[in-house]
């Protein structure tokens, strides 16, 4: 078993929509998962209550109940952390369990020095068990300055990012609202995207 965590401390980076769409993709390709939502505003498991999610969906109240998933959630294939719109101890406690961690970020400022706190948890974690970790771009438009920004600015941390971003589509807001993914949508360049940016998940662990 395999766990995925994606932690920005700053709301509103992502990791939910991320977190479903990706967690949807991997259901879809036969795998047994389970997302762990870590978040004080249950975002995750609210967005549950629709009852359409083809994974299982489990809530961690404490550092405590994310250092069980490894033991407690054995039987999955794969075991995603949607991680808290805060830095907390859940959040270096989720550092201390994954095999990867990745750190969505929009092409904003604010969202990527909250990031850095995410990457200092990495830093100090790597002397007892260095983690695999990658940016992930969201909410990607084609405005160049402020993108340019954000890639050099990743750039600069040494932690590479996916080549595949999630762009800013009314699919990913509207599919989440109704507690659904994209792959319930007719949107084929979102799933196409989710698809690809699985894949390149996957080949981390090959």
């Amino acid at each position: 078993m395999k766990i995925i965590a994606f932690l920005n401390p700053k709301g509103g980076s992502g990791k939910t929509t991320a977190a479903i769409n990706v967690s949807s993709c991997l259901t879809g390709s036969g795998k047994k998962i389970a997302v762990v939502d870590t978040d004080p505003q249950m975002s995750l498991t609210n967005w549950n209550k629709a009852e359409k999610a083809e994974f299982d969906v489990y809530t961690a109240a404490s550092e405590k109940d994310v250092y069980q998933v490894r033991k407690d959630l054995a039987e999955y294939d794969f075991v995603i952390i949607d991680g808290a719109g805060s830095l907390s101890v859940i959040t270096s406690a989720a550092v201390m369990v994954c095999d990867l961690i990745i750190i969505p970020v929009t092409p904003s400022p604010l969202d990527f020095s909250a990031a850095g706190s995410v990457v200092t948890v990495l830093e100090a974690q790597a002397y007892n068990r260095p983690v695999e970790a990658r940016f992930l771009i969201t909410r990607k438009i084609e405005q160049a300055t402020m993108l340019n920004v954000l890639k050099d600015s990743i750039a600069q941390t040494g932690i590479k990012p996916f080549k595949t971003a999630i762009t800013q589509r009314q699919s990913y807001v509207k599919s989440v609202m109704e507690g659904e993914s994209v792959f319930d949508t007719n949107d084929g360049a979102a799933k196409g995207e989710i698809a690809i940016l699985t894949r390149e998940i996957l080949e981390l662990f090959e």
